[in-house]
């Protein structure tokens, strides 16, 4: 049985901030949809190293075939969750990402809310974003069974709980690289306490072919294993205040990334 977008997705969206679109790429594009992101996958471990996780924008390299990447965003199941989610006018970007596992030891990023923990972001520039639901659109598509993305329900529209803040006291920290010395098996174990420390976690669990449509507001982490096989594109859908935000954002980084470096001779 196809996917099919219905009302109750949407009131998911709205309340959690998140919704699960099962079954959405049907088995044949899958496929297709693999036999590229095989190729990515060398790509990315040639140019980044063996633990690089991301190969963007997979238009990039000639080697890939566009053509299964654009088929899915064209699936007609996604365009009514677009659309009948957000409304009309909402384009996929042209940076689609495809996020893989790492080889050789298990790998965890921050909690986080897209741009909220950025050094030097207004923080009511950022709620202002972060409560109009027009901004901040974005899926993970699974190829492979992934359970790797954690999420916070319905933290998408509101401030950090007192719990959440006393759990991630510094929104502005990176976590700490572990000790190498460290087992496969501990570090797996310690960037999973990590994850489950922060209070209403919810691991996303999709099976090959099921899409995670959320709001980068809501607090969520990416947790990585190397022994589990990891293929999911990733891609927003920006409104006009997405683009100004970024840009707003990137001017940021790129004056705080010139002030760490120092004044030049």
């Amino acid at each position: 049985m196809s996917f099919r977008f219905t009302e109750a997705h949407r009131e998911e969206y709205f309340t959690d901030g998140l919704t699960l679109l099962r079954g959405l790429i049907p088995a044949t594009l899958v496929a297709d949809l693999r036999r590229e992101t095989d190729k990515g996958r060398i790509i990315a471990r040639q140019k980044h190293g063996r633990q690089t996780q991301r190969l963007q924008p997979v238009y990039a390299y000639e080697e890939l075939d566009p053509r299964p990447f654009q088929d899915f965003l064209a699936l007609p199941g996604l365009r009514d969750t677009v659309e009948g989610t957000l409304g009309t006018g909402y384009e996929p970007t042209e940076r689609m990402a495809v996020f893989l596992e790492p080889t050789d030891a298990a790998w965890c990023t921050t909690w986080h809310r897209d741009y909220g923990n950025v050094q030097g972001v207004d923080r009511e520039a950022f709620a202002q974003a972060r409560d109009n639901l027009r901004m901040m659109n974005q899926f993970n598509a699974a190829l492979y069974d992934d359970h790797s993305l954690w999420v916070v329900p319905g933290s998408h529209n509101r401030e950090d709980t007192p719990a959440e803040r006393a759990a991630i006291p510094d929104v502005y920290a990176h976590v700490a690289e572990l000790p190498a010395s460290l087992s496969a098996a501990v570090r797996e174990m310690e960037w999973l306490t990590y994850t489950r420390s922060m209070p209403g976690a919810r691991q996303i669990v999709l099976c090959a072919g099921d899409v995670a449509f959320y709001r980068a507001t809501s607090w969520h982490i990416g947790n990585y294993v190397p022994y589990v096989k990891r293929a999911t594109l990733h891609d927003s859908f920006p409104c006009e205040g997405d683009l100004a935000w970024q840009s707003s954002v990137r001017r940021i980084q790129a004056e705080s990334s010139k002030a760490a470096a120092g004044p030049t001779m």
